[in-house]
This record gives structure tokens, C-alpha cells and sequence, in this order.
């Protein structure tokens, strides 16, 4: 017993050493492979181009660690996905060298176990065994900003976001809400879109840049939410929305500003569902030129319509190197029209005698300046002599008078500070953007059609004319009466109402918002950090009476058409007594109407810049190569 008891136990000690033996060896070449890999990659390996070469690079430091140089060793260079199990995967790619593989292997004496083994399965003996080991390290990561907007609405309105797009897009008010408390990975839906658009993982800028539909672009969301274990109600409502989406012409990178090298983990973050599925809405409205037109009836005395052009979505997210990238986010532009029939300005009291007052002095300027040798009236001295002679006839417009009012409401956007490091520091960690937001250009006159300020904005305001100076050629004898002729429009040009102006909601200049000091992480994956834009702003848009006020009564060359041509310089104050009857009857008619209307436009769009916020992330890296796999 005694002797057997020995031999088991130096039996158990021949594979305790032989087996340490092996463990430690394995262990030495994981370590040789693990500083080869850290080495490479922490000195910008690269396994293509003129650069320091990854292989070099490793073959060296393993050396250094003990590796023969005439064992093997293979570096590759790549970058990480992560796959459908959440898992992250190499893939070798040799023009990027976001990560470096390195692969070593080892040729040791069999072990006794081995040995015993080989013999029993009745194979040949092996006298040598060959060790294998492989790390990936990952270069030193940049650090990453991530910027967001939302707006802070506690509730959605039950329509639809852009009504006029289709009928078939609206759902009720659970079902918005349900959708706004919702969210989703960016990465998971960058991945799922990948797939569904047959492009390879990870490659984000072709993915940005590539021509979809809004249904491909919400179906692939749906796939991400199914796996995820959102409601059936919101999976339901958002394939619903999905499948009744214009399609074709989208491209993803109007949404998302995602810089050229963005790392992976800095597209590992959630995102509001809401903010994606009014991003697409609006996105497909503006590519497929979505017109709005509402009619409208004020008071009684005012008809019209309001015709709505989506011209930017709003953008989800930007991120980025807050080094070296422009970061920005914006909320979306759109253009309205209000286009109205004014009742008849023959009967605003006053008007007609102010009017003629001007037949006078406007004469003589008409005289002056289009050398027309107009007589003032036909009871001039030459006109009552029974002489024909050419006078001028000042009339108000005699039919309804179109007004038109056009508006564009431009973005809120919130921007990284672009002077580092005053952009951003680690320790303590803060992040600076410069926010400004909405500014309204406001056009008040006549536009040739809707199109031409759908398409051109305010710049393609014109007068409306108000006066025609028109002429006649009369004669008189003494006492009796008048004899005229046709009367020619516009021959002398008219008197045109215009107002071309900027109303600022949060001044011209932009103003620093500071990230700093907040009790969350706000790391890229956490929650963002929200702060509100320009707090200091009660309203977005001012009230604009005061733009109003400033309405302008010009006078006009004629032209061949006998339409208004180029604006005249007139004498001041020859038209202050029609603009003071006229200017307080037209602000009080279109004030209480424009002032709702810019607000109501931005809530329309689910984009209220009175409660909008931005949300910044922020993740620093240690500044050493790390193994990651």
C-alpha cells in the first residue's frame, strides 16, 4: 500500500509539473502576445501606408518579451464590432487600424499527459505540441462629444406632426406619447439599418451618405425596438407610420452628424424615438417638397390660405472629436405663407382725401424725375383754356387687394465652442457650446406665386401696389365740365406697400451654454445632460408690432408693362398722410395674426424653441492602448 501510495503520488506530480509546465508557457506566450498587440497599437501601427508598420512594431516587442525571432507572429489591423449577441467581434481590415491583432505561437515538448493520451486513441506520438495566443489592443480613443436637441413638451398633441403629409401618418394622443417615452440604441439602429441596406458593419460614413426610403429608415428602428422589448403598441404605431411614408431620395446624414472616424462606443448611446421619427417625417416632407396649404378665414372680413414648406429637419444628434470636429445640432426651418384677400381700402375712412392730396406734390416730383410734364389737375389754367393736356390721376386701387405675408423661420442650433480647450476639459469634466436660437424673417408685399417664395423665401418679396398714378389727357372749357379720355394705370408708376425685415428671437450674437457640474455621469451610453437653450429668453419670437409699425409706402417707376418698377426717392414726408391712415389699419389687422402664427408654426413641427434643450455627452479616454478582446 505504502509503495502504491508513493507511485500515484509521484504520479501526480509528473502532470502537476508537466502541466504547470505547459500552463506557464501558455501564459509567457499571452503575455509576449498581449504586449506585442499593446505596443503596436499604442504607437499607431498601421498595416498600410508609409506609417510605422504594425507588424514591425509587434515583432519587436515580442522579441523584447522573450519571443524567438524565428517563431511566428502575425499582425493585423481592424476594428471592433459588436454583433447581434452584444458581443464584440474583430475584423480585419488593413486600411483602418483602429485595432491591432496580434497572433503568436510556440513550439513545446509534448506533455506526459498528451502523450498518454495520443497512445491510448491509438495515434502516433508527438513529441512536440504547438502553442497558440492572440490579443487585440486598441489604440489610445479619442475623446467623444455627443450633442442632442429635444424639446420638453410633457405631452404630444394627438396630430400628427405634419399634417397635410398623410392622413394615414396620424395617430392618437397614447400613441405619440407612448412613442416619446420610448428610446433607442444609435448603435443597435446604425447596425440593424446596415443589414437591412446589405452594407457591411461598421462602415457608418456609406451608411450616411446612402440613398434610402422613410420606411427603411423607420423599419429598421421597429426591428431594434422588437428585439429590445418595447410595447406592442409602440412597435404597432411606429410600423403604421412606417408604411405610409413618401419613399426614396432620404439620406440617414441629414439627420445624424456623425464625424469621419467616429469611434464605435461613441455611437453606443440612446436616443429619444420621438426626435428620430420627427426627423424622418420631416426629412421626407422637405426632399419630396411636402406644400402645407391651409385656408384660413379671419373675422369675416379676410380669406386666404397658408401654405407650409418643411426646408431642414431638425437633426437628431451630432458626434464627434470635440478636438478637431465641428459639432452641431439644429431644430428644422420651414417657410409659411399667408396669403390674403384685403377688403376694399376705398372704404377705410380718410383714405380717399389723403389720396388726393397728393395729386399735387407727387406731380411735380413725377415732373422732376420721369420728366412727364404732367399738370397737376384738369382745372389748371392750360386745361381750362379747352388746350388738351396730360394730367396726372392718383386713384386707390379699385378692386380687393392680395397681400401676402411671408415667413421664414430659421433653425435653433447649439454648436461646440470651436477654440479648444475651451471647449471641453475632463477634469472637472464640462463641455461649452455656443447656442442661438430661432430668427424670423418676415416679408410682407406680393409674391409673383406661392412656389416662387416656397422656393426663394423672402428675398422674392415685392411691393404690392396700394396707389396707381395713372394718367389722362383732359380739356375744359371755363365752367364746363371736364372732358377726359382713356385713362392710362400706372403711367406715372404707383404707390406700393412693403416690409422686408429680420425679427431676432435671442439677439445676434451666440451665446455660451456650460455643461459642468452635473450629479450623472453624462458619459456617451448614459443619459445626455440637458440644459435649456438661452434661458434668459422668455418668448422665441418678440411680438411683431414693432416690425409692423415700420411698414413702408414707396413710390415706383412705371415700367413697359405698366406694372411698379424701380423704387423712387421721394421728398420726406409726402407720404405721411396715406401712411398714417394706412399703417395702423394694416398692423392691426395682420399683428393678431402673424404673432400666433410663428409660434404655432414651430409647434406644428413638434419643435417648440421656447422649451427647446440641448443635451451634451461626453466621454474622455485614458490616453494608453488598452486590450480589448
Amino acid at each position: 500500500m505504502a509503495a502504491l501510495t508513493l507511485g500515484l503520488a509521484l504520479v501526480f506530480m509528473l502532470l502537476t509539473v508537466d502541466g504547470g509546465r505547459l500552463y506557464l508557457e501558455q501564459r509567457k506566450l499571452q503575455r509576449i502576445a498581449d504586449m506585442a498587440a499593446l505596443e503596436a497599437a499604442g504607437q499607431g501601427g498601421q498595416c498600410a501606408g508609409n506609417g510605422p508598420q504594425a507588424s514591425t512594431l509587434a515583432r519587436t516587442a515580442a522579441t523584447r518579451n522573450g519571443h524567438s525571432p524565428l517563431n511566428p507572429l502575425i499582425a493585423s489591423c481592424g476594428y471592433l464590432r459588436t454583433g447581434n449577441d452584444n458581443l464584440r467581434v474583430f475584423t480585419a481590415d488593413a486600411t483602418r487600424n483602429e485595432a491591432i491583432k496580434v497572433e503568436v505561437s510556440n513550439v513545446v515538448v509534448t506533455s506526459v499527459a498528451g502523450g498518454v493520451y495520443a497512445l491510448v486513441q491509438g495515434g502516433a506520438l508527438a513529441r512536440t505540441t504547438n502553442l497558440h495566443a492572440s490579443a487585440v489592443a486598441a489604440s489610445p480613443g479619442p475623446p467623444q462629444a455627443m450633442l442632442s436637441i429635444r424639446t420638453t413638451l410633457a405631452t404630444i398633441q394627438p396630430t400628427s406632426l405634419i399634417p397635410g403629409l398623410s392622413d394615414k401618418t396620424k395617430i392618437d394622443l397614447v400613441g405619440w406619447q407612448g412613442i416619446a417615452n420610448t428610446k433607442i440604441n444609435l448603435l443597435q439602429y446604425l447596425d440593424q439599418l446596415a443589414i437591412d441596406l446589405n452594407l457591411n458593419l461598421g462602415n457608418y460614413q456609406q451608411l450616411l451618405n446612402l440613398e434610402t426610403s422613410a420606411t427603411v429608415l423607420l423599419q429598421a428602428a421597429v426591428k431594434v425596438l422588437q428585439r429590445s422589448g418595447a410595447t406592442v403598441d409602440v412597435i404597432t404605431n411606429l410600423g403604421n407610420i412606417a408604411a405610409n411614408l413618401p419613399a426614396g431620395g432620404l439620406q440617414l446624414g441629414k439627420l445624424l452628424d456623425l464625424q469621419s472616424g467616429t469611434a464605435q462606443a461613441g455611437l453606443d448611446a440612446n436616443i429619444q424615438l420621438l426626435q428620430l421619427v420627427q426627423g424622418v417625417i420631416q426629412l421626407a416632407a422637405s426632399e419630396h417638397a411636402a406644400n402645407i396649404e391651409l385656408p384660413i378665414n379671419i373675422l369675416g372680413a379676410m380669406k386666404g390660405k397658408i401654405y407650409l414648406r418643411i426646408i431642414e429637419p431638425q437633426q437628431i444628434s451630432a458626434v464627434g472629436d470635440p478636438r478637431t470636429d465641428e459639432l452641431l445640432v439644429h431644430t428644422a426651418q420651414i417657410r409659411a405663407l399667408v396669403s390674403l384677400d384685403l377688403p376694399l381700402l376705398t372704404g377705410i375712412a380718410g383714405l380717399l382725401n389723403a389720396v388726393e392730396d397728393l395729386a399735387a406734390p407727387l406731380t411735380n416730383v413725377l415732373n422732376n424725375l420721369l420728366s412727364l410734364n404732367l399738370l397737376g389737375t384738369v382745372h389748371s389754367l392750360t386745361c381750362a383754356l379747352g388746350i388738351p393736356c396730360k394730367v396726372s390721376d392718383i386713384q386707390l386701387l379699385d378692386s380687393q387687394v392680395h397681400l401676402d405675408i411671408g415667413l421664414e423661420v430659421a433653425e435653433g442650433t447649439s454648436r461646440l465652442r470651436p477654440a479648444p480647450p475651451d471647449n471641453y476639459t475632463c477634469a472637472p469634466k464640462s463641455l461649452t457650446t455656443l447656442t442661438q436660437r430661432s430668427a424670423v424673417k418676415i416679408a410682407i408685399g406680393k409674391f409673383d406665386s406661392p412656389a416662387d417664395f416656397l422656393n426663394n423665401g423672402t428675398s422674392a418679396i415685392k411691393a404690392m401696389p396700394v396707389i396707381d398714378i395713372g394718367t389722362n389727357v383732359c380739356s375744359r372749357l371755363l365752367i364746363l365740365p371736364p372732358s377726359c379720355g382713356t385713362r392710362v394705370p400706372y403711367a406715372g408708376g404707383g404707390i406700393g406697400l412693403r416690409v422686408d425685415s429680420k425679427v431676432l428671437g435671442s439677439g445676434p450674437l451666440e451665446k455660451p451654454l456650460v455643461f459642468i457640474n452635473s450629479p450623472d455621469a453624462w458619459e456617451i451610453g448614459d443619459d445626455p445632460f440637458f440644459l435649456p437653450m438661452a434661458d434668459d429668453q422668455l418668448q422665441v419670437v418678440a411680438s411683431l408690432t414693432d416690425t409692423l409699425n415700420g411698414i413702408k409706402l414707396e413710390a415706383y417707376r412705371p415700367t413697359v408693362n405698366s406694372g411698379l418698377g424701380q423704387m423712387l426717392a421721394l421728398t420726406a414726408g409726402l407720404l405721411d398722410g396715406v401712411k398714417s391712415i394706412l399703417e395702423p389699419v394694416i398692423k392691426n389687422l395682420l399683428s393678431p395674426l402673424v404673432d400666433p402664427l410663428v409660434k404655432g408654426l414651430l409647434k406644428l413641427l413638434g419643435t417648440d424653441l421656447a422649451n427647446a434643450e440641448v443635451g451634451a455627452n461626453l466621454s474622455c479616454s485614458s490616453g494608453h492602448a488598452q486590450l480589448v478582446l
